[in-house]
């Protein structure tokens, strides 16, 4: 089976704004693009011809978003499916198989916030790939991608897809690391005049670290860091302030535990006024036996 790029589209602003970058993401890749658009579970007493006429409007739904993947991005021919279940199901079960799934997400209520109601931010949290969760098309004078780095094997495959992302797409990567003094409930006498210049050095080690290799890699890539005390969701949102794509690692959970993602990279994923790449390191992650 062939490599695909999934976007699930829903007729609104933002899942047409969303099936524009997957199909850009899929044409710059070399991959089939998958439109899919779910209908939910029927209802055991549900009318065959009701049944058939949301099956119908799924279909010109697709049929209409298919022409305008052609019209935006030519010479790309997308598959459209439709699914009887839910979108967050339809759309997680086939992040097994592809490399990347797309969806959009309209700017989230207080509520929302507090239950994580965002179709984006359940898909992000369960899914087995890297999504990439649109709220909007970044503005035509954003620049660069921007990602975080902590040291951690989730970062460095968030800095991978990043440092791919920017280089396809002609932007600079902005690689930030955000760090804070640990809480001190002890006299301050207790750490020595430097604690902090020698805090602050071994996090730039980190964040070099981080960054080594891309330069051979990618030879066009413009690579910028950024060492910055603060806290890191912060730090991220406000660097991803006027880019065209921010990035986030997400460690795979198994069980309740993949219906959260980190405290960062949610933050990020709720907040963000672009586009935002959630990682997955497949090589967490394993089927589960339902």
């Amino acid at each position: 089976m062939k490599p695909t790029v999934i976007v699930g589209v829903e007729g609104t602003s933002s899942s047409h704004d969303a099936l524009l970058w997957a199909a850009d993401a899929a044409h710059r890749r070399g991959l089939d693009l998958v439109i899919v658009t779910a209908t939910g579970f029927p209802t055991i007493a549900l009318d065959v011809l009701y049944d058939d006429g949301v099956q119908s409007g799924a279909r010109s739904l697709l049929e209409a978003e298919a022409e305008r993947a052609r019209a935006a991005t030519p010479g790309i021919e997308p598959l459209i499916e439709v699914d009887r279940r839910t979108p967050a199901l339809a759309l997680v079960e086939r992040s097994w198989t592809s490399t990347l799934l797309v969806v959009g997400s309209h700017r989230l209520t207080a509520l929302e916030r507090v239950f994580s109601g965002s179709l984006g931010y359940q898909v992000a949290a369960a899914a087995h790939c890297p999504v990439v969760i649109v709220p909007h098309l970044a503005p035509d004078d954003a620049r660069g991608v921007v990602v975080g780095a902590d040291g951690s094997a989730d970062s460095l495959e968030a800095i991978a897809l990043a440092a791919a992302e920017a280089d396809s797409t002609h932007q600079e990567l902005h690689v930030v690391h955000a760090w804070q003094e640990p809480a001190m409930y002890v006299s301050g006498d207790y750490f020595s005049p430097g604690f902090t210049a020698e805090l602050r050095e071994a996090e730039g080690v980190i964040l070099g670290e981080s960054v080594a290799g891309l330069a051979e890699q990618y030879p066009d890539l413009v690579v910028r860091t950024h060492l910055t005390q603060e806290q890191p969701a912060t730090a991220l949102l406000d660097a991803a302030a006027h880019a065209r794509l921010v990035v986030v690692g997400s460690r795979g959970r198994h069980g309740v535990a993949r219906a959260l993602l980190g405290s960062v990279s949610h933050t990020v994923v709720l907040h963000a006024q672009c586009p935002v790449m959630v990682a997955r390191i497949r090589a967490h992650i394993q089927p589960e036996h339902l």
